[in-house]
């Protein structure tokens, strides 16, 4: 009993040991992702910025597409993680709550996640498979959201699709300097102004207009 103790703490520690490598070769790869593209990247690379031989690297990942494959499947796991939030989408403070978590967890995975989006821009598989893919509920839940508003009178008539697409651009759009790295991250602060201020120009902008004519 003792002995197959023994034996089932040395393999959890070899898996928390592998586990760290796996992450620390991710994130060096992903610097460099982001700094020179994925195909201005090599193995020689990844293994010399970890100080490690190519043929350590190759023990834990078989090639530079299964480091760029375990990178993108952490942010599916971030968008996913999203979901059950937009599921308690019911007002406009929930909104800017929900806006103010991606936001924080975009920012606390700013690397991978500028490879991801500079990926998506050039690779068709990429935006497919890993964008698109994950991001597709996260626009239907918004379109609901948008839907039932008007539904109730608080937002004028409009295309949900359209207007829930319009959304994530200002979104994107307010925080691509940042993704590029030309802005540093928000904090704390900065972040809920802005998930208030992309609010804000919903809710006034969508807002049925009183006492007009």
């Amino acid at each position: 009993m003792i002995e197959e103790l023994s034996i089932t703490h040395t393999k959890a520690r070899r898996n928390r040991r592998i586990t760290r490598q796996r992450k620390a070769i991710m994130d060096a790869a992903a610097q460099l992702f982001a700094q020179n593209g994925y195909q201005g990247t090599s193995i020689k690379d990844i293994a010399a910025l970890m100080d490690i031989g190519e043929s350590t690297l190759y023990g834990y990942f078989p090639g530079k597409q299964e480091i760029l494959i375990a990178i993108l499947n952490q942010q599916v796991e971030m968008v996913d993680s999203l979901l059950a939030h937009l599921n308690e989408l019911n007002d406009r403070e929930s909104f800017v709550n929900l806006i103010d978590l991606i936001t924080e967890k975009i920012v606390s995975n700013l690397v991978y996640n500028r490879v991801m989006f500079a990926e998506a821009w050039l690779n068709d598989k990429v935006l497919k498979e890993f964008v698109m893919a994950r991001w597709l509920p996260v626009m239907d839940l918004l379109q609901i959201f948008i839907s039932k508003k008007a539904a109730a009178g608080m937002f004028r008539p409009i295309d949900p699709q359209l207007a829930a697409r319009m959304i994530i651009a200002t979104y994107i759009g307010a925080l691509l300097p940042v993704l590029r790295g030309i802005e540093p991250p928000p904090n704390p602060k900065q972040r809920h102004i802005l998930a208030k201020s992309i609010v804000d120009l919903l809710f006034n902008g969508l807002s049925v207009q009183k006492g007009l004519g």
